[in-house]
């Protein structure tokens, strides 16, 4: 939904242009995202009310376990409100039915729980050896989600302190202590090397017998990948390689999946995919060509620096009805293949690692996604402090110059560059914004139309994004919800059926 990418994939995905337009396909298209986040706070709900019943081995060990689950319930309502704005605030593990909460009520209880969350935990740094505890909470990530938590709340609903439950508040003080408590103590640092955090570096020896050939024009060492060497990466959602037709797809990394290129060859480094989530030319021009990140995080499909093969025919290859094609690509997160000569195969780098038995582009994929990535701690904190510490931190592993004095306007490029393609910018420009000047962001996000792009093959322009203040920037709530709500539920402002702008293949 961010200025950055569009919806792409094939003429017939019509749900990623959609949600990229801001319309709809469906009265019941985000029902899948909704009913899921209730199910994970009905879980964290039934733990936390049966916190006292098993016998613990330590006041530790359940103190743990009740944070985890705080944490857990605190990011499912983090991610809800943002989406859907308010949302019903059910803190009990039994059947409700109650209109939507007030944002403040929701705000408090997750500021509540993280709180809670951060008293409980164990102060332990991480270590290498810790690795297997990525996919679990601890107080560091708690420390940095309160952050996330209370810029989004102080920015967008435009207020100076975050509320808790029976009175009180989070003042930007004690974030900031929060943050430099995970700065100092918690043991997770910046990596040296921005392009090792992606699984593209590993196209190289060992790992692969060709090498990728951007790896060669710009030399660094493979991939720190994710057994304990990346200290980064602070929380991540752990795949496995269970995925199949016949248990469930979702063990693996479909998100990866979503973004590869359509049927392009995959005799190649970038493997293939749904073709989703492609580049808008926009953020190409406005980065920097002096900054590695660009390059490090864009493939550009005509450069001859990535060694993409002519046969790619960008504009002349409907690649399987590529939409929304632009030429450029993220390669965060995307299907990664390596190249092994005794076979003269090629396939995706988690078959190898993860001694997968049979490769299939569809699940192979096992890449981690981050959730929290620890310079995005350094970024908060800059943020929080207007200083330049923890910018010039991430601009030196970037090879930039420090900036002398703190900026919002460097703040926001550096958010934008450094998280690209992370799930940050959508909620980063609401917040900045705030709900009483959503018209501002209206006029941004409707700046996207006009991008020339490919569609099928076709040479047009961008279909035509709606983005409207109306609906504070939200989403719909599933009217199935509605219904079964009885109308105790009522529809996001903007979203009410009849009223919804639905996707349609036309271009403007």
């Amino acid at each position: 939904m961010s200025d950055d990418r569009f919806g792409g994939g094939g003429d017939n995905d019509q749900d990623p242009r959609a949600i990229c337009d801001f319309k709809i396909t469906g009265q019941d298209m985000y029902w899948g995202a909704w009913s899921r986040y209730y199910t994970g706070i009905f879980r964290a709900n039934m733990v936390l009310q049966n916190i006292d019943k098993p016998t613990w081995d330590s006041d530790a060990q359940k103190g743990n376990a009740q944070a985890q689950a705080l944490f857990l319930r605190a990011m499912f309502y983090f991610d809800l409100s943002r989406m859907f704005g308010d949302v019903p605030l059910i803190t009990e593990a039994k059947p409700m039915n109650i209109p939507r909460t007030p944002a403040e009520q929701t705000y408090a209880q997750i500021a509540s729980d993280l709180k809670q969350a951060i008293e409980l935990f164990p102060s332990t740094p991480y270590s290498s050896a810790s690795y297997s505890e990525m996919g679990r909470a601890n107080k560091w990530n708690a420390e940095a989600l309160m952050a996330r938590v209370f810029l989004f709340y102080t920015g967008y609903y435009e207020t100076a302190t975050l509320p808790l439950v029976g009175g009180g508040s989070i003042a930007k003080a004690d974030v900031i202590t929060w943050l430099e408590d995970c700065r100092d103590n918690s043991g997770y640092m910046l990596m040296p090397n921005f392009r090792r955090l992606w699984p593209y570096s590993i196209c190289q020896a060992p790992a692969s017998d060709s090498t990728y050939k951007y790896l060669t024009v710009h030399p660094t060492q493979p991939w720190y990948g994710e057994t304990g060497a990346n200290a980064e990466t602070m929380y991540a959602l752990k795949f496995s390689t269970y995925a199949s037709w016949g248990t469930s797809i979702y063990y693996s990394n479909q998100m990866d999946l979503f973004y590869g290129w359509r049927r392009y060859n995959y005799s190649s480094f970038m493997g293939d995919g749904w073709g989703m989530g492609t580049v808008n030319k926009q953020l190409w021009d406005a980065w920097p060509d002096g900054d590695l990140r660009k390059r490090a995080s864009i493939t550009y499909v005509n450069d001859p620096d990535e060694g993409v093969s002519t046969t790619y025919a960008l504009g002349t290859d409907v690649h399987d009805k590529q939409m929304d094609e632009t030429g450029y690509w993220q390669k965060k997160y995307r299907p990664i293949n390596v190249y092994k000569k005794a076979a003269n195969d090629w396939h995706n780098y988690s078959v190898d690692a993860y001694g997968l038995t049979a490769k299939n582009f569809q699940l192979d994929n096992m890449q981690d996604i981050v959730l929290i990535r620890y310079a995005d701690v350094l970024l908060m904190h800059s943020e929080l402090t207007q200083t330049t510490a923890g910018i010039n931190k991430v601009r030196e592993r970037a090879g930039l110059a420090d900036t002398a004095s703190y900026t919002f306007a460097d703040l926001q490029s550096e958010r934008r560059f450094e998280l690209a393609f992370e799930g940050q910018r959508y909620y980063d420009l609401l917040r900045w914004t705030g709900k009483s000047h959503l018209a501002d962001l209206e006029t941004l996000l409707n700046g996207e139309n006009g991008t020339p792009t490919f569609n099928n093959g076709v040479w047009g322009v961008k279909k035509g994004v709606e983005f409207r203040a109306i609906t504070g920037g939200f989403l719909q709530i599933p009217n199935k919800e509605i219904a079964l709500s009885q109308g105790v539920l009522v529809q996001t402002p903007g979203w009410e059926t009849g009223t919804a702008p639905v996707y349609s293949l036309s271009f403007k």
